[in-house]
């Protein structure tokens, strides 16, 4: 047909045109001597680097990628011999071939090159940032292919070398990088010379290098110094991620049976800085907002991101730099496996902030993404760049994250951790793929580990298991199927042959908290509990990574059993698989509602966070106009009871868990039911913060801000404002920057776009406020509209993947002519790094139009059976 002719010729196509992006097997690096000479004025440095090399076979050219780079001298010499090079630029592939004109003997070689390259505004490379005081420094951003930008080299993960790395910076100036100062000498001029000890065999993304004004606070943990540095006036707000590191690398020091292997570890704040946080050998580099915290004043939630980041980045010490992917392909290796590994130090730090339940939240947002028909597999082609970047998604953290989880459930957390261990002993300071790791793990476990993962790994999606339970005699016989679940009604209907093998465990209303675990490797099997059992929970435990389809009187049964008889992890998936069968018609949306009041009375955070957040979904996109009110109405009354336990006030001695469900509630009493008390109360809460931030309880705030904008005013405004010119934290400078897409009004939502785009907002930050009007209902249009009329600023802001994001952001339309404008727009505007990205918003635009086709007259209906009259 000439639909698939024409997909078959695009995919040869774009994989013949990017398998010429690697780098020929012709030589191998072991080594970098590197010196930096950073200009921050001039926005350049100067480079002078050494490689040796081993040749693999005779050759004449050495090829090696690079970006950015202006070339002085080159020479390469082999066998006592010096050439100079010529230096071939091929820009295209973001490479050059040194050539010479006797060939090169296999065997030792040393390259020798001096450049100058730039410090780009980007946030990639080796970039120029500038701080809150407007002194620059220059760091790196080497992930995924952007050492190059920085110092000529094999820039693929399999290309592992020692770094002999110098920095010769200003007086005054600090220079960090990824293993400990060795010398620092004054010169040359008013400069300074700081050289760095020999690092461990490592890949050319895992280098780093920070050069400007910093200071920090020390501690450590078996031996091992841990810094936390700032730029100058902030250090003691690195505190509580100096405890998280300490907690977490004594934990993994043990769990590994490896001790930290880079002799000290560092933790540094940016300003600018485009992800989250980069795990650099020894030097792990943050967005400052998600390390440093005002210990007192600091929230909870803030305080939770900046431990689980921490974490996640220090787990990549052990699984990822010490041990790499071989090819990007596997990416998810490294990313899944700290996602996964994150909440381990923390459940035992912290037991109290449920991380757990977190994670069980994790899975079903994951889920989400992986029943589009546009997700990925987990084990993913990628040669390209961008193709690269795109990897970077919810299925390489959080699907990998969650399978592993269902793995080491099955397996036994203990032989799990045998497996892991002997994978990281085997393939230290080297490369390996995910048959490695499940060789590895079959070996340890004994069980057929390298048959059960392909399937979860090598396949896209993820199944749904139907479960039909029927009683007789003394025993419950379950039947239960699987096929792939898609959110699109169309395709969940049509016949699919994909198989997974499946650990799942079941458990029975008449077999109290037992569960029998099995598992499923075809697509129809029967297996038989004790007793005689109304519903069977075939997620016991919830570490599966997979829904289940009930019955609709298993869905009556468990919504009445569900706070008696499910632990709060088996709620919460449970919520997950019931809107799951809404989602493609199976359920009214009214058995959701249903459930949601058969939790009424649980007071468990981390459910009631679930609820709420698809109780918004319900509120933002089925609910019609004429309804709205009712609707209202009947959510203040569903959550007066759950306000009235916990309270307006915070009470002395109460649990962090308490004092975030207090903050949910009241958010969602103010957004969603548009209660008048908690309006009043957050605009109390807000003039207050702004007047004194310490005068306030911090979980409340934030959200306060944000009510209080809804019906805000010019005035307010500008006090948020002039609050961003002299914030006393990160924090609070995001409280108030956060706030400004949340107004109704829409000249106050036009002002915020058009700051977005200012040079008053830093690059990293610049999208995040045009999205956010974007989902703000009451800013949708006007954002659409602005972001088609600047789309040149807009592309060019946070770097040059970051107008992803923007891309990801339109699935918040629920409208079939909005969708027709998204796919005029970005068929004309083609966004290289995220063309999965936005086939994925127009499905889930799709999939939303019809959701509400199919369920909004069936919600009226049950609104006017449950609501209240007049929304009173």
């Amino acid at each position: 047909m000439k639909r698939i002719y024409a997909v078959l010729s695009f995919v040869v196509l774009t994989l013949s045109l990017a398998s010429a992006q690697r780098l020929p097997e012709i030589a191998r690096p072991e080594n970098y001597k590197l010196t930096f000479t950073p200009d921050l004025e001039k926005a350049t440095f100067e480079g002078d680097e050494t490689i040796a090399i081993r040749v693999l076979k005779s050759t004449s050219e050495i090829t090696l990628n690079a970006a950015d780079i202006d070339f002085h001298e080159v020479s390469i010499t082999s066998g006592g011999a010096t050439q100079k090079a010529k230096v071939t630029p091929e820009k295209e592939k973001e490479m050059v071939a040194l050539s010479v004109e006797k060939p090169l003997a296999a065997g030792p070689a040393i390259v020798h090159i001096t450049y100058t390259g730039i410090l780009n505004s980007e946030m990639r490379g080796l970039y120029l940032g500038k701080d809150d005081q407007g002194r620059k420094y220059a760091a790196s951003q080497f992930e995924a292919t952007d050492a190059r930008r920085a110092f000529p080299s094999f820039d693929e993960p399999d290309y592992k070398a020692t770094f002999d790395i110098t920095a010769v910076a200003d007086k005054g100036q600090v220079a960090i990088s990824n293993y400990k100062v060795l010398s620092d000498t004054p010169g040359p001029g008013e400069k300074h010379t700081v050289k760095f000890a020999t690092t461990s065999k490592m890949s050319s993304y895992l280098a780093a290098l920070v050069v400007g004004n910093f200071e920090y606070i020390e501690g450590s943990v078996d031996g091992i110094p841990i810094r936390v540095y700032s730029t100058p006036g902030k250090k003691e707000m690195g505190k509580f991620a100096l405890e998280a590191a300490e907690q977490v690398v004594g934990y993994y020091d043990k769990y590994f049976g490896i001790k930290y292997p880079y002799g000290k570890l560092d933790l540094i704040g940016l300003p600018d800085f485009s992800a989250g946080a980069m795990e650099n050998v020894g030097c792990i580099t943050f967005r400052e907002v998600i390390l440093l915290i005002d210990e007192k004043q600091g929230s909870i939630d803030l305080k939770k991101t900046i431990a689980s980041v921490t974490s996640h980045e220090i787990a990549h010490m052990w699984f990822g730099d010490l041990v790499t992917m071989k090819w990007w392909d596997d990416v998810w290796l490294n990313e899944g496996f700290a996602t996964w590994m994150s909440s381990k130090p923390l459940e035992k730090w912290k037991p109290e902030w449920n991380f757990d339940l977190d994670d069980v939240s994790g899975t079903g947002g994951t889920l989400n993404v992986d029943s589009l028909a546009n997700t990925r597999p987990i084990h993913q082609a990628a040669e390209t760049p961008a193709q690269i970047q795109e990897l970077f998604d919810g299925i390489a953290y959080g699907k990998a994250a969650s399978v592993l989880r269902m793995l080491e459930s099955y397996l036994g957390e203990e032989t799990f951790r045998a497996g892991v261990n002997a994978y990281v002993q085997q393939h230290r300071y080297a490369n390996a793929t995910a048959d490695d790791f499940w060789d590895a793990q079959a070996k340890t476990s004994k069980k057929p580990v390298d048959k059960i993962m392909p399937t979860w790994v090598k396949q896209a999606g993820a199944p749904i298991v139907n479960v039909k339970a029927q009683c007789s005699g003394n025993s419950t016989s379950i039947a239960l199927a699987q096929q792939r679940y898609y959110v699109d009604r169309s395709k969940f209907e049509a016949a699919n042959d994909q198989l997974w093998q499946i650990p799942l465990c079941l458990k029975g209303s008449a077999s109290g908290s037992a569960a029998k675990c099995e598992l499923m490797t075809k697509k129809e099997e029967t297996f038989t509990l004790p007793g005689c059992s109304t519903w069977v929970l075939t997620n016991a435990g919830a570490t599966g990574y997979y829904r289940t389809g009930y019955q609709p009187d298993a869905v009556r049964a468990l919504a009445s059993d569900a706070e008696a008889k499910l632990t709060p992890a088996e709620r919460i998936a449970l919520q997950n698989d019931i809107w799951a069968s809404v989602r493609v018609g199976r359920e009214p949306v009214g058995d959701y509602l249903a459930f949601a009041q058969g939790v009424q009375s649980d007071r468990n955070r981390a459910v009631l966070e679930d609820v709420l957040g698809r109780i918004n979904y319900i509120g933002q996109y089925l609910v019609n106009d004429s309804d709205r009110d009712a609707f209202r109405g009947w959510l203040r009354q569903y959550l007066a009871p759950a306000m009235k336990d916990v309270g307006w006030e915070p009470k002395q001695g109460e649990s962090d868990e308490q004092k975030t469900l207090r903050s949910r509630l009241f958010n969602a009493l103010g957004y969603d039911g548009r209660d008048p008390e908690a309006l009043s109360q957050a605009r109390k809460i807000a003039d207050k913060a702004l007047a004194d931030p310490s005068s306030v309880d911090r979980e409340l705030a934030g959200g306060a801000f944000a009510l209080a904008a809804l019906n805000g005013d010019s005035e307010f405004y500008d006090k948020l404002m002039a609050g961003l010119k002299s914030p006393k934290s990160p924090e609070e400078y995001y409280i108030y920057f956060f706030t400004l897409p949340a107004f109704s009004d829409q000249k106050l939502l036009q002002r915020t776009l058009d700051f977005a785009i200012s040079p008053d907002v830093r690059s990293q930050d610049a999208l995040q406020l045009v999205t956010g009007v974007l989902g703000n209902p009451a800013g949708e249009k006007l954002a659409w509209d602005f972001i088609q009329s600047h789309w040149d600023a807009i592309a060019k802001a946070g770097g040059p993947f970051a107008s992803a994001q923007v891309v990801g952001a339109t699935s918040v339309f629920c409208d079939s002519g909005m969708r027709d404008q998204v796919t005029d727009f970005f068929t004309a505007h083609k966004v290289e790094a995220a063309e999965r990205t936005y086939k994925q918003s127009i499905e889930r635009i799709n999939n939303c139009v019809d959701l509400k086709s199919q369920q909004e007259s069936q919600l009226a209906s049950w609104l006017g059976q449950h609501g209240t009259a007049g929304g009173k």
